[in-house]
Order: C-alpha cells, then sequence, then structure tokens
C-alpha cells in the first residue's frame, strides 16, 4: 500500500476518515515507492479466511502507540501514523471493492491479566465495520465511524471512569517520539499481569493515559454496550 498516491484528491490523500483515526503499518519499500508499507490487519472471520481481512483503526492514538510494540519483532516494526496518510486501495482490490475495518475499542482481559498471542501481541475487542467503495470512487474513500459506535466507544469508556478520555488524544500526540515511547513504557510497566491466549477472556481493558492507570470493565459490560442497538 503505498502511501504516495497520485490521481486524487487536491490535497493528495485517497483515505479521509470521520472522525480523525490512526493505524499501525510497517514499511516495505519498493523500488519507485519508498514509503510502500503493509497495515496493520485482522481477519473478518478466522474460520472462513477467504471472507478477507481488515485494517485495525483506533480513535486514541496512545492505544496505537501501545499496540504498535506489542505487535513488532525483529524485522517487522510497527509505527502508528494517522490513517489518512494510507492508501487503502490495494486492500480494497484484494477484498472484493469492500474496505473492511476493526474499530479498536480495548483489550481482552482475564481477572484483570491482558491477554496475549501466540506471537506476544494483546488480544484487542473491536467493533467491525466495512465501507463499499465502488470502482469509480476508489482515489477518494470515506471512512466514517458510526454515531452508534462513537456512542457505544464513549460509554464503554464511562463505565470505568474515563469521562474526559478524548482530551488526552491532543496532548498525546504533542509529545514528540521520545516522550511518547516513555509514556508507552510506563504503561507496559504497569500492566498488572498477562497471560497467554486460551484462558477465559472476562474483561476488556482500557488505559488512562492522565493517571498512567489500566481499567477493567466485565465482558458482559462490553457485549451489552455492542448489543444495545438504541445507542
Amino acid at each position: 500500500m503505498n502511501t504516495q498516491p497520485t490521481a486524487v484528491r487536491p490535497c493528495g490523500h485517497v483515505l479521509h476518515t470521520t472522525p480523525d483515526l490512526h493505524i499501525l503499518v510497517r514499511y516495505q519499500p519498493k523500488k519507485g515507492q519508498p514509503d510502500y508499507c503493509r497495515v496493520s490487519c485482522e481477519y473478518v472471520d478466522d474460520e472462513k479466511k477467504d471472507k478477507g481481512s481488515g485494517m485495525s483503526v483506533y480513535l486514541s492514538p496512545f492505544d496505537a502507540c501501545i499496540d504498535a510494540v506489542f505487535r513488532s519483532s525483529p524485522g517487522e516494526q510497527y509505527h502508528t501514523i494517522p490513517a489518512y496518510e494510507f492508501d487503502p486501495r490495494e486492500m480494497v482490490a484484494d477484498n472484493n471493492g469492500n474496505l473492511n475495518f476493526f474499530l479498536h475499542c480495548g483489550w481482552g482481559a482475564s481477572d484483570e491479566h491482558l491477554v496475549t498471542r501466540r506471537k506476544g501481541s494483546l488480544v484487542s475487542l473491536y467493533a467491525i465495520d466495512t465501507v463499499k467503495v465502488p470502482s469509480a470512487g476508489r482515489n477518494a474513500i470515506d471512512l466514517n465511524i458510526d454515531k452508534k459506535d462513537l456512542g457505544r466507544y464513549d460509554r464503554m469508556r464511562q463505565s470505568a471512569g474515563l469521562f474526559a478520555h478524548a482530551d488526552s488524544h491532543g496532548r498525546v500526540l504533542a509529545l514528540d517520539e521520545r516522550q511518547r515511547m516513555q509514556h508507552v513504557a510506563r504503561a507496559i510497566d504497569a500492566i498488572p499481569g498477562k497471560v497467554a491466549a486460551g484462558c477465559e477472556i472476562n474483561q476488556m481493558a482500557m488505559y488512562d493515559f492522565d493517571a498512567a492507570q489500566w481499567h477493567f470493565i466485565s465482558l458482559e459490560v462490553f457485549d451489552q454496550i455492542m448489543n444495545d442497538k438504541e445507542a
């Protein structure tokens, strides 16, 4: 996915999002495409991988930074970038004209221990959606998070007492790389514990950037909010 698209909007970006979103990418430069990258993805259905994949998107830039550390490995370093810098046209073509995306809500936990996958990344809990992109519209793609999903996202944080969570986003983005990674290191050090996947996930974990501490809500609360049709 080249981040230097041509013949697109006057701003030079293929993708616009509302609200601002962040993604994880790892760079794989090619000849003539120095900014070519791969975005962090999930399968739409783990048991039916032919249904395609979708990119992970984050409302919280700090959540993205935490995930980038856990998803990185030697030779595969993930970086956090604004979603609008990414050109998703190759992904859309690979998924039959669909731009699938997973809105990160928090991380799976078991008794206040964050659950990790086999390769060490954290298990994320998502809201999934799809943007259907017609062939004629692939040079200008709009990804708009549904107001109901935004409302559910807010309710999850409010249920953990995080009423001003969105206020921290600007402060995170104002940090330089060194400062940001210092905060990430603090967040990782504050994790109460980790446990390998396979255990029962009974909570969702969220990190409070301002208080530098983790919060947990029951998986029942997460499910109730996600399934609330009136949200």
